[in-house]
């Protein structure tokens, strides 16, 4: 991720790519229930919080300079973060990655609260085999719901990877929105 993401600086913004200890942010699958995946999910987005506390330097950085990038696991914890903590970053970077949980459950944020002012560019692929393009589309609409702003793109034939092109439509997009 750190690689690839180097490509993402942008002038008067600090981006976070939390790493998950031993590869795993939870156990299960982004399709499991919820409670399958703790304790693991909440202690990732809590970790993930701690981590944005950190990088906001007590204050000098205000959420609307800061945001987080994923990578499938970590790009679902990402959007987790968001339903959590609905005002603490003001952009997400979702390169295949989605909302957690079975389908038909009812996403909300914390206290009821919107996501508008949160910028989200989410990726996924016609033929990626842990996040299928249904539940991509499905995560942008319901964040549109919430009130984010959403940019979603699905590439065609592409496997569970970033590819330069979609790091390139990312940084274009966190331009427009962050500056």
């Amino acid at each position: 991720m750190l690689d690839l993401t180097t490509g993402l600086d942008v002038e008067g913004a600090r981006w976070l790519a939390p790493y998950a200890g031993r590869g795993l942010w939870y156990p299960g699958r982004l399709t499991d229930s919820l409670d399958s995946n703790e304790p693991g999910l909440t202690r990732s987005v809590e970790r993930t919080h701690w981590l944005v506390m950190d990088a906001a330097e007590g204050g000098r950085l205000g959420p609307e300079q800061i945001f987080l990038v994923g990578f499938s696991q970590g790009a679902c914890i990402a959007v987790e973060y968001a339903l959590r903590h609905p005002t603490s970053v003001s952009a997400i970077v979702v390169f295949t990655g989605g909302l957690m949980g079975p389908a038909g459950t009812e996403w909300k944020t914390a206290g009821g609260q919107s996501l508008k002012g949160l910028n989200v560019f989410l990726s996924g692929s016609d033929v990626d085999e842990w996040i299928d393009e249904a539940r991509t589309r499905e995560t942008a609409r319901v964040l549109q719901e919430l009130g984010a702003t959403v940019e979603m793109r699905i590439y065609k034939g592409r496997k569970h990877v970033v590819s330069k092109e979609e790091l390139g439509h990312a940084r274009e997009f966190l331009v427009s929105h962050l500056q």
